[in-house]
C-alpha cells in the first residue's frame, strides 16, 4: 500500500505536478503510438494501484510496480492493390494498299473490229503495279457486271455475240469491292457470212 505523509495525504498525491505530467505525457505518448501503429521496440512499463484503486503506468520503475513487457508494435500497412502491368495493345498491322498507277485495256483496243471469234471475247489489260494479293479482275460488257474472278492481266469472257460493245475491267478485292475501274473501251464483233460473195468459203464459190 502506498504510504502517507505527515498531513495525512497519500505521498503519490504530493509527488510534484510536474513529474505526474512528465510521466503521464510520456505513457500517452506510448499509448498512441501503439494505437496509431507506430513502430515501437520492445520496452519494459510498470504498472501499480494507488490506495484508491486507481492504475497508473509508468516507463520507470516504482516501488510496488508490477512489470509488463510491451510488445512490438506491428506498423500499420494499407492493403494497396498490388500493380498489374499491363502489356500495350498493338494494333492491328494492316498492309498497306500499294497504289496502283496505270491500268489500261489493251486488246481489244479502241473501236477494233474484231471478227469470227466464236463468242469468246479475248481480253488483256496493263496495270501497273500487278495485281496485288486478294485482288481479282471482273468486268462489266454493255454495263453488265460479269463476275470473272481472274487472277491474271489476260482472261476470256464467253458468250460475246455480234455487234457493238463497251467493254471496263474492275480490279476488286477480297470482299468484291470495287477498287479501280479501266476506262471503257468500244469495239465491234463480227461475223463472216457464207452469202457474203467475197467469202472464199461460200458453198460453190
Amino acid at each position: 500500500m502506498a504510504g502517507f505523509s505527515k498531513h495525512g495525504t497519500p505521498i503519490w498525491l504530493e509527488e510534484p505536478v510536474g513529474a505526474k505530467l512528465g510521466s503521464m505525457s510520456k505513457w500517452l505518448i506510448l499509448l498512441t503510438m501503439l494505437c496509431t501503429g507506430a513502430p515501437l521496440l520492445a520496452a519494459p512499463a510498470w504498472t501499480w494501484v494507488d490506495a484508491n484503486g486507481q492504475q497508473h503506468y509508468s516507463d520507470r520503475p516504482v516501488p510496488g510496480a508490477q512489470r509488463i513487457d510491451l510488445p512490438d508494435a506491428q506498423g500499420f500497412s494499407r492493403n494497396t492493390p498490388a500493380r498489374t502491368r499491363t502489356q500495350p495493345v498493338e494494333a492491328p498491322q494492316i498492309q498497306a494498299t500499294q497504289a496502283y498507277r496505270v491500268f489500261n485495256v489493251i486488246s481489244p483496243s479502241q473501236q477494233e473490229t474484231l471478227w469470227n471469234i466464236g463468242g469468246n471475247l479475248n481480253v488483256q489489260v496493263n496495270l501497273t503495279p500487278s495485281l496485288q494479293t486478294g485482288h481479282r479482275f471482273d468486268a462489266y460488257l454493255d454495263g453488265q457486271l460479269i463476275t470473272l474472278n481472274a487472277a491474271g492481266p489476260q482472261f476470256t469472257i464467253p458468250d460475246v455475240v455480234r455487234g457493238l460493245h463497251t467493254l471496263q475491267v474492275l480490279v476488286v478485292d477480297a470482299n468484291g469491292s470495287e477498287v479501280l475501274r479501266s476506262l471503257a473501251v468500244t469495239f465491234m464483233v463480227q461475223q463472216t457470212s457464207v452469202q457474203n460473195p467475197n467469202n472464199p468459203n461460200r458453198p460453190g464459190g
